[in-house]
């Protein structure tokens, strides 16, 4: 049950985002939905008799994921979904593990092996299939190619915020941690709202875009990540990593069903092709470890 919920969480995140930042502006969104995840956040962490003392050194990190974390990625998923569509957000957050792989490379926290070259580019052979069709047909909405690059920008936030933040959670805990980020990146996130300010009305506010904000702000943000780590903690990551891949495909079929979004020949290829690279990544990882 806490892997159907957890599945779910991810699955439905993408179609409530959609709902919701059709009604308000997603910049003002972002703010609402990460404000009241930080009070929670805070709440509990006073309710557990925690402090937000860090050592000096390492506040420097925390500032960089605060930053990262709330307005960068909240402005360019919420941005990214509202222009594109909540299909093409789950097949692209699908990409989390991949790119953070390489964010880790990188900065040389983990080693690169040539067996997971061939996934990473099985997931750019997939991605170039998804953003084909914008280029190459005239009557697609350019709006969507914008609305997919803010999303991979969205999740390359997404996964260098975790990555780097592995320290920290490692040393201080991730209740401790989040609470911080949270708090801090809300504060990064005053100037965008003010600045969105002029567009921030209730005008086209239903019961709707309500839910979705209680859906993102509660359930995912706040609930979904306690759990995560809970699961983290009593579940095989070979059975966290497998219901991870069905999230995306989920994401797909509700957001035709729902939302009545039409799905291309170009996207159904990508999509396969992008999240085989991904399951195949998952599996490399879990017979190196």
């Amino acid at each position: 049950m806490l892997l159907v919920f957890i599945t779910l969480a991810a699955t439905f995140t993408p179609i409530f985002a959609k709902v919701s930042v059709s009604e308000i502006s997603p910049i003002s969104f972002g703010f609402f939905r990460f404000g009241t995840a930080a009070i929670l956040f805070y709440i509990t962490l006073k309710a557990r008799k925690l402090n937000l003392k860090f050592d000096k050194q390492d506040y420097p990190r925390l500032i960089l994921l605060a930053l990262l974390c709330i307005p960068l990625n909240q402005f360019f998923f919420l941005t990214g979904v509202k222009m594109s569509f909540a299909s093409h957000s789950g097949i692209i957050y699908s990409l989390n593990p991949v790119y953070a792989y390489i964010v880790a490379v990188l900065i040389k926290y983990e080693k690169f092996y040539y067996s997971k070259l061939f996934s990473i580019m099985l997931t750019v052979i997939g991605i170039f299939f998804i953003f084909y069709e914008n280029f190459s047909q005239t009557d697609v909405n350019p709006e969507v190619l914008s609305g997919d690059i803010l999303l991979l920008f969205a999740v390359l936030t997404f996964s260098m915020y975790l990555t780097l933040g592995k320290t920290m959670i490692e040393k201080y805990g991730a209740l401790k941690s989040s609470a911080f980020v949270f708090l801090l990146g809300t504060f990064f996130y005053i100037p965008l709202f003010i600045y969105d300010l002029p567009n921030l009305t209730f005008v086209n506010l239903t019961y709707k875009g309500i839910l979705g904000y209680f859906y993102l702000a509660v359930i995912v943000a706040y609930i979904t990540y306690f759990l995560w780590y809970y699961a983290i903690r009593r579940i095989a990551i070979s059975k966290l990593t497998t219901f991870s891949n069905i999230s995306p495909l989920l994401t797909v079929i509700f957001s035709i069903i729902f939302l009545g979004e039409h799905i291309s020949l170009f996207f159904i290829i990508g999509s396969l092709i992008t999240l085989a690279g991904v399951f195949i990544m998952h599996r490399v990882s879990i017979d190196i470890s």
